[in-house]
């Protein structure tokens, strides 16, 4: 992945596969990378991903400079793959389980490594909902996370703070081991997260931080 244009737009997809076809729906992810790379020029970064614990339940990740960005993705290949296969794979199908369970947000700050395709295996992803009178100072709080991986996290590749709504925010991660997820929660970003928690999110620490964390495999990417 090279860094050429800045990441400003995210969408993030949760798609439940019919019962008995979670393989096939897998399958489907685990291609799409290699499509992505190779017929979208302004999708930043692209992952498809598997919960760890529901095994009917995936996700699509995408990263864009703008709105064209993501434009030109929902009119590419995958996104016609996931259309022609949904009414056969995906709870719902294409409206219903798919389109209406887009997400789209707004990047407030980002941190990337270079990353080889074969390192991004694991991903979490954490929604925080800003207490009332609060929503500024947590976006303010998450536009300073990205620097402060950077410099203390060798091990997080990817590390995307985005603002779903006004009161509504995610931390998006990346990493290529088990080890360096653990380390990623025992450091200085989620301590400093812990410690600001009681005041700026609904449910502090426990219900509003921990109970919103969602591990994922990534089946495949774009990077």
């Amino acid at each position: 992945f090279t860094d050429k244009k800045e990441s400003k737009e995210a969408t993030i997809i949760e798609v439940v596969a019919k019962q008995g076809k979670e393989t096939q729906l897998a399958d489907l992810l685990s291609s799409a990378g290699t499509i992505v790379k190779d017929t979208e020029p302004q999708t930043l970064q692209w992952m498809g991903l598997s919960n760890e614990q529901k095994q009917d339940i995936f996700y699509i990740v995408d990263f864009f400079a703008d709105e064209s960005g993501r434009k030109a993705h929902f009119e590419g290949k995958v996104a016609a793959a996931l259309n022609q296969s949904s009414e056969e794979l995906v709870e719902g199908g294409w409206e219903k389980g798919v389109v209406s369970n887009i997400q789209n947000s707004k990047v407030l700050s980002y941190f990337t490594r270079d990353i080889k395709t074969s390192e991004a295996k694991l991903a979490t992803h954490i929604t925080l909902k800003a207490k009332k009178g609060q929503e500024d100072n947590l976006a303010d709080f998450l536009k300073g996370g990205a620097d402060l991986v950077k410099q203390t996290e060798p091990k997080t590749l990817l590390w995307y703070a985005l603002r779903i709504d006004q009161s509504t925010f995610a931390i998006y991660d990346v990493f290529s081991s088990p080890e360096g997820r653990n380390a990623h929660f025992a450091g200085k970003v989620a301590a400093a997260l812990k410690d600001k928690s009681d005041e700026l999110i609904e449910g502090g620490w426990e219900n509003g931080v921990v109970a919103n964390v969602t591990h994922s495999k990534i089946l495949s990417n774009a990077f």
